[in-house]
């Protein structure tokens, strides 16, 4: 219950920030943005409420220390690898921007570094986990 209440209170913070920072608009429109956007994230904030007032010895089956699993120690040798590979990834992309004429949005370019990091971390976990497991 106190997750649904800090979820209520973040999303009308939310609510709140966009009101009075939101772009200029008539107070109708910056209203009814102001309530979409609260709404829309009550979700997300009672899910992030619920997950920082968790207290796992109240959850039945939870395990005591997740990091010291057979999938937390699954996902730890995934993501070293992965930053390994994002290391070598970007260094040869440098490198090719460098040394070639090509004009990108460097927005966009930070976005591919991200899914192919979350990629590689994916596929390395489930490749380790059939190995493994």
């Amino acid at each position: 219950m106190l997750s649904v209440l800090g979820g209520l209170i973040l999303s009308a913070a939310i609510a709140w920030l966009i009101w009075q920072f939101g772009p200029d608009a008539v107070v109708q429109r910056k209203a009814l943005a102001a309530v979409v956007a609260g709404l829309v994230m009550l979700p997300a904030t009672f899910a992030l409420c619920w997950v920082i007032m968790l207290d796992r010895d109240t959850l039945a089956g939870a395990v005591k220390d997740p990091d010291s699993s057979i999938e937390g120690k699954w996902y730890d040798k995934a993501a070293f690898g992965a930053f390994h590979d994002l290391i070598a990834v970007c260094g040869l992309g440098a490198m090719a921007l460098f040394l070639l004429p090509i004009d990108v949005d460097p927005a966009m370019v930070l976005c591919g570094v991200v899914m192919f990091a979350a990629v590689d971390t994916t596929v390395r976990y489930l490749l380790i986990k059939k190995v493994e497991g």
